[in-house]
């Protein structure tokens, strides 16, 4: 294995611990140009648990070292245990269906017509009923008129409605009924209008009016985006993917379990295309009225397998996990809000604030180093012959969704001008992400500025303050996708913040402290930190009135609040030592139901492992919290890195 890098700590005495200064792993970025995103670059600089040098490990060696099961609105965690299970879809019995269930037939023909006539003699008198029996025995061929008898006399609805029921159930094959002024008309059945029993009225299926008109359904998936799985039950099921729901978007690279729900589409149906799914199980059915949204949920369980650890044991670790159970870690937006290449989305943002279409789409569609062959070929092809078809046929499409729209626009107009349309066809939450990245950019080094300002022991005057407990930690919530965390839906809360002044400040704590995210429609702290906004968005050509008045309204950001601190639910962690790379070291509840064992700890195992298990908002990164805890770049390029360098230790070892 490599030697674990050195690492150093600086601290001013005050306030939150200083960045680390970390040398670089052997055989990484000290021998090839950097081609991803730093920490830095997107405002991440402090921490605040004191006196903690770090240590080394590896996130995500294994995409199943990574599982997130969502919260619900009601603070259950879901988990997927059954994949036949439903609710059942039967609406409750009518009165009707009891009184016919009552009505207890015979089975034998001949014993329910001698049945029916002596219930008929109760309700219409012994004469009537003896006419009705004698006329449905006639056996000769009659035209209609013929086979038709009307009992002159009035009978009240109660009696007609008990009439029906007799002769629906009893004499269905012989006999159907009508009222025709009041009156009762007795029709005898001849062999061409006998009842169907396969008619369109019998279908079978959920009786959507009465159980609502949404299948929801708890997906496992393992390695894949949610999209992708919705995408392929369309396929099987023949219908348009809008037709399905969820409360998040999870990470791809992960086992991730989510709710979701499906328009019309019976149980049955989704069991039967469950185990035709790459990568996906479906199960634990039920029905409702509503769609699940982006944003219908609490937030998520997290159980995360750090391995390969160097520089820390549970002696000395031990400490700092406490600390951040007890003390919490810095609310940054993680590194996936912005990209995992060398261009930032936050930079396309600033584009798009501007409404510089060339910019933005020439950002889109730069080349950049690290990337997959095919889509660093179609790049190139772009830029070199300026012809949208023939980078189309290199690049694929679920991989680079922005890039593809683009082209195709360009391709299907037969020029790359109109650049603001080209535009315009990349899916909204897709654009929609660009500058929320930006106000995340923004946010980030607000909270640094702030922390190395005026530390953590508590509230400042002039902060902004928000009760924790009033508040769902979500400050920006976005139609779309993010990676470890669920985006919820353009849902801003109505709450303002609190000024802290000299005669308050002893009313809150650190964990009530808000940062905005810039817009037309918020407050700024009123200290120092405030300038911050101001210079930043100056340097990039932006300004906070600028925000309301972008010429498209989608890009017209009122902006939000978010705690600058948060401590994680439910922390608990376990070490564990294992000798196989290869194995699992937790399950899933896929493994769950098969009967799997949870993996244990192997005494004397050669390699040290941590799971962590814990729960965040729906707003917040679990990176994050590794971050403060390891204190280790989270960037994704950085971390691949590691984990092909510690894999090729092994396999030389």
């Amino acid at each position: 294995m490599a030697a674990a890098p050195q690492v150093h700590m600086e601290s001013d005495g005050q306030g939150p611990t200083k960045r680390i200064k970390r040398d670089e792993p052997q055989g990484t970025s000290n021998q090839a140009p950097r081609v991803f995103l730093r920490e830095e670059d997107v405002g991440i600089s402090e921490f605040i648990t004191p006196g903690w040098y770090g240590f080394d490990a590896i996130i995500k060696h294994r995409y199943s070292d990574f599982f997130v099961n969502e919260i619900d609105p009601q603070g259950n965690v879901v988990h997927l245990t059954s994949f036949t299970e439903a609710d059942d879809p039967k609406p409750p019995k009518s009165q009707a269906e009891i009184d016919i269930e009552n009505l207890n037939v015979p089975e034998d023909p001949q014993a329910a017509f001698e049945e029916a006539f002596v219930r008929l003699s109760s309700i219409l008198g012994a004469e009537d009923s003896s006419r009705i029996k004698k006329h449905l025995e006639i056996t000769e061929d009659q035209t209609l008129e013929q086979r038709s008898l009307l009992l002159d006399r009035d009978l009240d609805k109660d009696q007609r409605k008990n009439v029906y029921l007799i002769t629906n159930n009893f004499l269905s094959s012989q006999v159907t009924c009508e009222t025709v002024g009041g009156r009762l008309k007795f029709i005898r059945r001849v062999q061409s209008d006998k009842p169907n029993a396969d008619k369109r009225s019998q279908r079978r299926g959920p009786q959507w009016q009465h159980i609502g008109e949404f299948c929801y359904f708890v997906m496992q998936k393992e390695n894949m985006d949610s999209m992708d799985v919705l995408n392929q039950i369309a396929r099987h099921l023949r219908c348009k993917p809008r037709s399905f729901g969820m409360a998040g978007t999870k990470d791809k690279r992960g086992i991730t379990v989510q709710r979701c729900s499906a328009y019309k589409i019976s149980h049955e149906r989704l069991i039967g295309v469950s185990k035709k799914l790459r990568g996906a199980r479906l199960g634990n059915f039920s029905y409702g009225p509503r769609e699940l949204r982006l944003g219908d949920l609490q937030g998520n369980q997290f159980q995360i397998i750090l391995r390969h650890i160097q520089g820390a044991d549970a002696s000395s670790l031990n400490p700092v996990l406490e600390g951040i159970r007890n003390i919490g870690f810095v609310n940054y937006f993680g590194m996936q809000r912005f990209g995992t290449q060398s261009i930032s989305s936050h930079t396309i943002g600033i584009a798009v604030l501007k409404a510089d279409w060339q910019a933005a789409i020439d950002l889109i569609l730069s080349p950049r180093d690290g990337e997959r062959e095919d889509i660093s070929n179609a790049r190139k092809a772009w830029v070199t012959l300026k012809d949208p078809k023939e980078a189309l046929k290199l690049l694929p499409q679920r991989a680079a969704l922005a890039e593809y729209s683009i082209l195709q626009s360009f391709a299907k107009n037969g020029s790359a001008t109109n650049v603001a349309a080209a535009f315009t066809c990349i899916p909204r939450n897709l654009r929609l992400m660009y500058v929320h990245a930006y106000q995340s950019y923004i946010w980030n080094s607000a909270v640094s500025q702030r922390l190395r300002m005026f530390g953590t022991a508590g509230p400042v005057i002039g902060d902004l303050v928000i009760r924790a407990t009033e508040y769902d930690t979500s400050a920006l919530e976005v139609d779309g996708g993010a990676a470890e965390k669920a985006e919820d839906g353009d849902k801003r809360p109505d709450i303002k913040p609190t000024v802290v002044t000299a005669e308050n400040i002893n009313n809150y704590t650190i964990y009530d402290v808000v940062l905005p995210l810039p817009g037309w429609d918020i407050m700024y702290p009123e200290h120092d930190v405030k300038e911050l906004y101001t210079k930043l968005m100056e340097k990039d050509g932006l300004s906070a009135s600028g925000f309301a008045s972008h010429p498209l309204k989608e890009y017209r950001l009122a902006g939000a609040y978010r705690h600058i601190i948060i401590k994680p639910r439910e922390f608990a962690y376990e070490w564990m030592r294992y000798n196989d790379d290869m194995l699992p070291l937790a399950r899933s509840d896929s493994d769950a139901i098969e009967g799997k064992h949870e993996p244990e700890s192997i005494d004397f195992g050669k390699y040290l492992a941590l799971k962590l298990k814990f729960d965040l908002p729906s707003s917040s990164y679990a990176t994050m919290l590794l971050r403060e805890l390891m204190r280790q770049e989270t960037a994704s390029g950085y971390q691949s890195q590691l984990s092909l360098k510690t894999t090729e230790n092994i396999s030389n070892a």
